[in-house]
């Protein structure tokens, strides 16, 4: 009798979610509208970037691809999901997308509106161009150490990946901690930067989990001692190095010198755990995502050799010396002011309807709806860019002779750093530092991809953010 009962209403619910659910007409496979479970596969394989381009390509603009989920493969719905209009209620951040805090205390990307704002005033001065000017030495520091080492290894066969890695981690974990995490003078990984990654391999598990309150309160009970050690020893490492670098002091622009945690009063501005949580942040975000950006850059550069040897030289004669390679010098140039290669995240950062339901593109969602504007299927949509899947720098030159067949590109669709009032506050942070990593790169040395027989390097899986490859090369230091 029990499972007769539980039968008739799993098709009862079916029935409902593909003939009477307010997204019901919203084109998508129906096994999608019926269960969340076609997504839960492809994203715990980290497949879910060439699946939503999929059904994009198969059913337009807007896809269900779950029973409350919806993802934009325009650049139309940018502003409609992310932006902010007077009257209009703010699509609040999916926190299911996120692991729960292990200090109870949200970040700035998690935190609720009110608290968003407030981080985002207290921090909005460590990332002014004001402080990137200060800041600018310690980053010329590490990406000079980086030269050197590709000097001293000249000829012999590197992994791009790892090195661009290593000099990112160095350069956040000195403007966090107020000093580096050693990757650069050990040339790998250490515990602590081995457990983050493999930490990405779980992110689809833990996400499913912490969608389903009933599975998430068992997996509390039963959780696995090393998910337990794996979260823990991430947060401790972070509080342990928050401590010492506030009980050390520095001189350094660094994040805590440019944030004080207190204002002219003594009233506390934020407090450790805050410090705790935005720091792990910090060494999330503004790492990997800036070193993803750069080996996807290379990648291209490095099969496409017209477009390479045209970058070589406008560098390379643009520039008297390597002291010439300046934040302000690079802003001038062509090629290193192009956007990145990769979105930084593959899939996109979701945003969910609030109470009420909103209005998305001109149709109404109701409330609890998963908002996704797919940034993949964006950047690679037709109805955007003219041959959209060809690697092309002259489409984000000035108009111009040279970038005329590329008129009628879409270029307000490319948003990598997000859109509206929470997009990114490090981004000028990680333009400069790309800019910086890639001309001295491009300066010093000829590069040459070595294995050229893996297929194609951005066919790679994702779990938010990209899993890359080996990116194998040899490394010549150019005569001078």
């Amino acid at each position: 009798m029990a499972i007769g009962v539980l039968v008739v209403y799993l098709l009862a619910r079916s029935a409902y979610r593909v003939l009477l659910h307010p997204l019901h007409d919203v084109p998508g496979p129906t096994l999608c509208k019926i269960t969340r479970m076609p997504w839960w596969i492809v994203n715990y394989k980290g497949d879910q970037v060439p699946w939503l381009r999929g059904l994009h390509a198969k059913y337009g603009p807007v896809v269900r691809y779950g029973p409350n989920d919806l993802s934009y493969g325009t650049g139309e719905a940018w502003k409609s999901v992310f932006g902010y209009e007077k009257g209009r209620p703010e699509n609040p951040k999916d926190n299911n997308t996120f692991i729960p805090p292990i200090g109870g205390v949200r970040h700035m990307i998690t935190a609720e509106q009110e608290q968003h704002t407030r981080f985002r005033r207290i921090f909005s001065p460590a990332f002014s161009e004001r402080a990137l000017k200060q800041q600018e030495p310690l980053i010329r520091k590490y990406v000079h150490q980086l030269v050197r080492y590709l000097d001293q290894t000249a000829g012999d066969q590197v992994n791009l990946v790892d090195l661009l890695n290593f000099t990112t981690f160095d350069i956040m974990g000195d403007l966090t901690f107020g000093q580096p995490l050693g990757l650069l003078d050990n040339i790998g990984y250490t515990p602590w930067i081995a457990s983050t990654f493999k930490s990405l391999r779980v992110l689809g598990i833990m996400q499913f989990i912490v969608y389903y309150p009933i599975v998430h309160t068992v997996f509390n009970w039963l959780e696995p001692k090393f998910v337990t050690d794996m979260k823990m020893e991430f947060f401790n490492h972070t509080q342990e190095r928050v401590d010492q670098r506030l009980a050390r002091g520095s001189q350094q622009p660094d994040i805590w010198n440019l944030v004080a945690p207190s204002d002219a009063k003594g009233d506390e501005v934020l407090t450790l755990k805050e410090m705790y949580a935005n720091a792990e942040l910090l060494m999330t975000a503004g790492t990997e995502t800036t070193a993803s950006s750069l080996s996807g850059l290379f990648y291209l550069l490095l099969t496409h050799p017209a477009i390479m040897e045209a970058a070589r030289k406008e560098v390379r004669s643009s520039f008297k010396s390597a002291d010439d390679i300046s934040m302000e010098g690079l802003a001038n140039l062509k090629h290193p002011r192009r956007p990145p290669s990769l979105p930084p995240v593959g899939q996109g950062i979701p945003r969910v309807a609030p109470k009420g339901g909103n209005v998305v593109l001109g149709k109404w969602v109701p409330e609890g709806t998963t908002l996704l504007v797919h940034h993949t299927s964006v950047y690679r949509s037709p109805a955007g860019w003219k041959d959209p899947d060809r690697f092309d720098p002259e489409r984000w030159l000035p108009d111009g002779p040279e970038s005329a067949k590329y008129r009628g590109d879409r270029r307000d669709w490319h948003q990598p750093f997000s859109y509206g009032p929470r997009n990114c506050l490090g981004q000028n942070l990680a333009w400069h530092e790309m800019r910086l990593i890639a001309a001295h790169l491009l300066y010093h040395f000829d590069v040459e991809l070595c294995d050229k027989e893996t297929g194609d390097w951005l066919d790679t899986k994702c779990w938010l953010v990209w899993d890359r490859k080996p990116l194998i090369c040899r490394v010549t230091p150019v005569a001078r």
